[in-house]
């Protein structure tokens, strides 16, 4: 039987190779730069960051370096350009630029072999993995849905990132700026880790969670806001942030504040609203930012490093009562869920905060670059409400904001299917493509598009770096797709207010039994499994 399921995965292959191959034309690059050290007068910027320059002092003869990337747009566009790119908008400059660079020093061609939609990548590389195939060197995967291919019957498919083979160079400096230690932390597990991300994905910054203000509505409703019981006394947005009040119990005010009812008595998307979120409960993702900005955690860890479960609290009952004063009791208005059978659901959430009559809105901070390079009236970029006023922390450089990451992040993958001798030049490609990343690409996607062309007010940038220190996640959360889909339970049953102690005792219990009943014991055993 093992045989058969091998051949038929090998025919899966071939097919797939036919036809990701031939679609996957890299666009011309771009002449190599010098290659810039610390401190280097001919680097072109006296604003690069000085970070040091992987030593590596080896070429690898024309390797090529295959990566399969779940995901269109940032996450593809991430590793190398596709047809429908701009190859004139300065972040794809840095990128073709970035792979020129790093192809020269090592002598290696990176290629995006294929990129996959939502949701399909697992079924694309089960087979793959399972029969131990060699096709792809890194993975991109997309960090909701496949992170599962580490386990069960692809179980050994990745290197193990914190515990690599001996006597081979292996040149991933993991604690370097430019790989996130928070997420490989999260997703490591008694000293072994399969995934890592950072400055090498754009959705690494893009997809944090953030609030939109307007900021014309803000002006005209100015003198009540500093007459709102939990605004601090204080008018300007900028006063209530960095002193702690920018709360969700402010944000119940300034929703009813804000509403004007167009006259049919029903708050809906035609009324000028405080805030709006979506009418499709499972869809909602809104829920999940006003989650992230109020800190809530899933588990901890005991003294052995063993994750616990951890949502039936007092703080998680009393954020859900919140979340329902807020989305149900608070005038917030609803929008139609793109792809329902309203004529109206063609229009994504901030297409109507773009209109201007939306005060407060959560979104990623991507939005600003896809829906609101347009808007007419200026805005706001600001932090996610807090919890309540005792979250903040003036002595930290979040201030007790927290945030997360859009699930759509790619994390990154290393393929045991490549065989320890081509290691080298696999490892070598991703810390040097994670280098120049932080030195060009990050500076002109992040500082420069997503901090001062897509924003209009000129302190906002530093409020974006505020929000950038305060992203977190946990074993849980980062988990979620098989632990009861935990992350999706507060979209669902938000309007519950009755069952509030009954549903987190019920998630918890159920989250218990998924995460030390099975989760736990596929993870130790792809862990721990010796191929």
């Amino acid at each position: 039987m093992k045989t058969f399921c091998r051949i038929i995965a090998a025919l899966l292959v071939a097919l797939m190779m036919i036809t990701a191959f031939a679609a996957c034309d890299k666009p011309k690059k771009t002449e190599p730069a010098d290659k810039p050290t610390q401190g280097d007068d001919t680097s072109e910027s006296t604003s690069e960051p000085e970070i040091n320059h992987p030593d590596i002092n080896e070429k690898f003869n024309g390797e090529v370096i295959k990566f399969a990337i779940n995901g269109e747009g940032l996450n593809s566009r991430s590793i190398d350009l596709g047809e429908e790119d701009d190859p004139n908008y300065e972040v794809n400059v840095q990128v073709s630029k970035r792979n020129a660079q790093v192809e020269e020093e090592l002598g290696v061609d990176i290629e995006l072999a294929y990129v996959g939609a939502m949701q399909e990548f697992f079924g694309v590389l089960q087979p793959i993995l399972a029969s131990e195939l060699y096709v792809y060197d890194v993975l991109g995967l997309y960090q909701y849905f496949d992170l599962g291919l580490a386990l069960g019957d692809t179980v050994g498919s990745f290197y193990n990132l914190l515990d690599m083979p001996e006597g081979v160079n292996n040149y991933l400096n993991l604690d370097a700026s430019y790989w996130s230690r928070t997420l490989l932390d999260a997703l490591s597990y008694k000293d072994v880790a399969f995934f890592v991300t950072g400055d090498l994905n754009q959705s690494y910054t893009s997809t944090m969670f953030v609030s939109y203000v307007n900021a014309v509505m803000w002006q005209e409703y100015a003198d009540k806001i500093a007459a709102c019981e939990n605004s601090g006394g204080y008018k300007d947005i900028y006063d209530i942030v960095n002193n702690g009040y920018w709360t969700l119990d402010l944000w119940m005010e300034l929703a009813q504040m804000a509403y004007l009812d167009d006259g049919d008595n029903i708050p809906n998307y035609t009324d000028q609203a405080g805030f709006m979120t979506y009418d499709q409960q499972l869809n909602n993702i809104m829920v999940d930012m006003l989650v992230a900005g109020s800190n809530i955690r899933y588990s901890k860890l005991t003294g052995e490093g063993t994750p616990k479960v951890d949502i039936n609290n007092s703080k998680n009952n009393e954020f859900y009562n919140k979340l329902y004063q807020l989305l149900c009791e608070s005038k917030t208005v609803t929008i139609p869920w793109l792809g329902s059978e309203d004529e109206d659901s063609d229009l994504y959430i901030l297409d109507v905060f773009a209109e201007g009559k939306v005060l407060l809105n959560v979104n990623t901070l991507a939005g600003a670059e896809q829906y609101l390079s347009n808007m007419e009236k200026d805005f706001y970029v600001m932090p996610l409400p807090m919890f309540n006023h005792e979250q903040f922390n003036p002595n930290s450089p979040s201030k007790g904001y927290t945030t997360q990451l859009g699930d759509s992040v790619s994390q990154y993958a290393i393929c045991t299917a490549i065989g320890d001798e081509k290691l080298p030049a696999v490892t070598a490609t991703l810390e040097l493509m994670a280098f120049y990343s932080e030195l060009w690409v990050t500076p002109a996607y992040y500082e420069t598009a997503l901090k001062e062309r897509y924003t209009r007010d000129p302190r906002n940038p530093e409020m974006i770096d505020m929000i950038k220190e305060g992203i977190y996640t946990d074993f849980v959360l980062i988990w979620s797709s098989r632990l009861d889909n935990i992350t999706w339970q507060w979209r669902q049953h938000f309007t519950e207010k009755g069952k509030i102690d009954n549903n987190l005792r019920s998630w918890d219990r159920n989250v218990t039994g998924k995460l030390n009943g099975s989760l736990l014991e596929e993870i130790e055993t792809a862990f721990w499994v010796q191929k």
